[in-house]
């Protein structure tokens, strides 16, 4: 197989229309399809860790309306946007800027946010600009799509391992969730020799949902340890397994890292790389469990050959600890141990349930 260029695919490929195509027909039969692409999902994540996913069910018009917002949002005055900024006070919702929450200009990660979860959550509101109807509506219009896809995603994998079509749904169920609009501002190929637009790092959640525009930088690590180019590709989301879905399958699904750096097809020496990088914009949708949820290995996924690996943990205080040291630090870490947490203990189950 060729190795993939700067502007092709990279990742396999699924067909979210297949995943579903049998909840549209009175005949099951009529879709021997859907199996294979449910199969064909699970190996993806389980080698890969990403997948591009094709024909789902968010439409264009609606990305497109969250890229306006995301470019008229962060076009703001740095006093604007500080307005709503975020913290762990506040749920991490609003308006994040690695730079400002670690005071590190030289290592944090060239990027701006704007944070949301469930619109419906009232102990933990959102943040939202003033006079902007819209932007409201849309966003958490974006959230809910993804919700379901989200479902249908979970579904597809609980059946490949034993499990019932709606196994995950309590775990899931209270939307939880961490909803983000990106913002790389146009910088300088220089400055790549000492920072990222986004660090390595793995996700914190169950499946993230990831919507490029058409400028290229992120990249994922492979089983060899090298990091591939993941260029976008037209019409299609990008999913990736996070930490709390791959603790559920005792690792059997990948928790892979990725990172966001210069364009590449800029070369890496840095003699081609031109001195202005133009900015680059990314939707996210981090599907996490209820904060509540208390997440160990699937009995189905542990056998003689992959034990257990892992402790219960409570998924709010996973996410809550991954958060704060990504604000403390202004980039995440590459990879993340239980004892990395602010209290340095392995044992989760036993500590407060942050923000249940």
């Amino acid at each position: 197989m060729d190795a993939p260029t700067a502007n092709s695919p990279s990742l396999p490929i699924i067909d979210y229309s297949k995943l579903v195509e049998v909840k549209t027909s009175d005949d099951p039969g009529r879709f021997p399809t859907r199996p294979n692409e449910q199969h064909k999902l699970f190996a993806a994540l389980r080698d890969v860790g990403f997948v591009y996913l094709q024909n789902h069910s968010i439409p264009p018009k609606a990305q497109q309306l969250l890229f306006q917002h995301a470019r008229q949002f962060f076009a703001q005055p740095e006093s604007e946007k500080a307005k709503i900024e975020t913290g762990e006070s506040k749920a991490f919702h609003g308006w994040f800027s690695p730079q400002r929450t670690s005071g590190n200009s030289t290592r944090s990660d060239q990027k701006e946010a704007f944070d949301i979860g469930d619109d419906n959550d009232s102990t933990r509101p959102n943040q939202w600009p003033s006079d902007w109807p819209d932007f409201r509506t849309d966003m958490t219009s974006f959230f809910e799509q993804c919700h379901q896809v989200h479902l249908e995603l979970l579904s597809a994998l609980a059946e490949q391992v034993g499990l019932e079509p709606d196994f995950f749904l309590p775990h899931v169920q209270a939307k939880d969730h961490f909803f983000r609009v990106l913002y790389y501002p146009e910088t300088t190929g220089s400055s790549f020799r000492n920072r990222f637009r986004a660090s390595p790092h793995t996700d914190y959640g169950t499946l993230t949902l990831l919507f490029n525009d058409s400028h290229g930088g992120l990249q994922v690590r492979n089983k060899a340890g090298d990091y591939v180019d993941a260029p976008p590709l037209p019409g299609a989301a990008i999913v990736n397994v996070g930490d709390l879905l791959s603790r559920w399958f005792n690792d059997t699904l990948r928790s892979t890292e990725h990172r966001v750096v210069e364009p590449s097809a800029f070369d890496k020496s840095g003699s081609d790389i031109p001195d202005i990088i133009p900015a680059r914009y990314s939707i996210a949708w981090f599907g996490h469990p209820n904060r509540d949820a208390l997440i160990e290995p699937i009995a189905s996924c542990c056998t003689s050959d992959n034990p257990k690996k892992y402790e219960p943990v409570y998924a709010g205080k996973h996410v809550v600890e991954r958060l704060a040291k990504l604000h403390k630090d202004g980039k995440n870490t590459e990879t993340w141990t239980d004892s990395m947490g602010r209290d340095g203990k392995q044992d989760l189950v036993s500590e407060v349930k942050v923000g249940a």
